[in-house]
């Protein structure tokens, strides 16, 4: 279990999955342009189609992605495992990280699949897995904790609740000053998902809040900082979080925690963040384009419960993966949205050969005895 900041305020991604609540709530967006969305929480049942097992017996299976010729790689991220799964074939481990690091962010360009691995704040980095003829060939091709440790790149962000007298911060029980009580971005990197656009991996940093850029080279850079959520401490919330009543009333500020990354056929970014703490009790969720030329971050749609997924087709339908209410939507380019899928918590969704690739990440079973699978869906667009 992570502690301190990591776990209070980035969501931490990994954190908030870990503790394994339920919730209930809405949808997706599209690959373009502003297209009107889903409002409703989850749609019937019986509007969804029918998956195919594709593999099963996975360890928390967070990320998932696709190669050309079907060839599915997924990561089995608390057991810091890649998978391999042909098609018509059993999942065969390719990689243990031999740190016990989480293992994640898949991706696959070509033959060269692309991953990331995360064992703390600033022990994280992102690698490539080539084949050679009888195996792979790692090259680490970014060592983006060092990168947070050096540049830090939300750290001029304030965070929490701002504004609140010293009689009031001390009146917050201790175990809930972290992440409430404001502060700036700190040095913290989980590189949680990632996309190749030419020579070029782009990164979405789940606790660095940002999107960065990795040429071929190994050089980094920002490409976008994500903005930050913000709600009003109501009764509820505040009760919620075991909060006093001097904090009601105020504005929260929380981190955005990006966990997925894709290219529009646009040639756009298109990310999912989940909100960071604030995204466990709400639907803050959203989804930005990230122009590749600029940088430039546009909001897409807001609102969105535990989004931590997003697939585009060639033709622009868009797939998002809801973790907690376990529901892919889907929204063809120019129409209206539905439900894909229901999955037990849906972690990812990835466009693919024959389909809609879902993940189901068995978040509340048993690591020695693990269900979590891979699916597919006939694609809606």
């Amino acid at each position: 279990m992570l502690s301190g900041h990591r776990a209070a305020n980035t969501g931490a991604l990994i954190e908030t999955i870990r503790r394994k609540h339920m919730r209930r709530t809405p949808l997706i967006p599209v690959a373009v342009a502003a297209l009107s969305l889903l409002a409703t929480a989850l749609a019937p049942a019986a509007n969804a189609a029918d998956g195919t097992l594709v593999a099963d017996g996975l360890v928390s299976p967070l990320k998932v992605a696709v190669a050309t010729d079907g060839t599915v790689y997924v990561t089995q991220n608390f057991a810091g495992l890649l998978t391999e799964v042909a098609p018509g074939g059993d999942p065969e481990v390719i990689y243990a990280d031999e740190a016990h690091r989480e293992i994640g962010g898949v991706s696959v360009s070509g033959d060269v699949v692309t991953f990331t691995a995360t064992g703390g704040p600033t022990d994280a980095a992102v690698y490539t897995y080539t084949p050679n003829g009888d195996g792979w060939d790692q090259a680490e091709i970014a060592d983006t904790g060092l990168y947070e440790k050096t540049h830090n790149p939300d750290g001029t962000r304030t965070y929490g609740i701002r504004g609140l007298s010293k009689a009031c911060k001390r009146s917050i029980p201790k175990d809930n000053r972290e992440g409430m009580v404001a502060y700036g971005g700190i040095k913290d990197s989980h590189p949680y998902a990632t996309t190749t656009v030419g020579d070029t991996t782009y990164v979405a940093d789940a606790a660095g809040n940002d999107i960065l850029a990795v040429g071929p080279g190994g050089e980094i850079s920002t490409l976008a900082l994500l903005p930050p959520v913000k709600a009003t401490v109501t009764k509820k919330l505040r009760k919620g979080w075991g909060l006093p009543k001097c904090t009601q009333g105020k504005t929260f500020k929380g981190e955005p925690v990006p966990t997925d990354i894709e290219v529009g056929p646009d040639g756009n970014l298109y990310v999912t963040t989940l909100g960071g703490r604030l995204g466990e009790v709400a639907p803050v969720g959203s989804v930005y384009q990230v122009a590749l030329a600029t940088g430039t971050v546009t909001l897409m749609k807001g609102g969105l419960y535990t989004p931590t997924g997003i697939a585009i087709s060639p033709t622009g339908t868009a797939y998002i993966s809801l973790l907690f209410p376990g529901v892919v939507m889907q929204q063809p380019l120019g129409g209206d949205a539905s439900p894909l899928a229901e999955v037990p918590y849906a972690a990812d969704v990835e466009y693919g050969t024959g389909g809609v690739y879902v993940t189901s990440a068995d978040l509340e079973g048993d690591p020695a005895d693990p269900h979590g699978q891979v699916l597919l869906f006939p694609a809606g667009g």
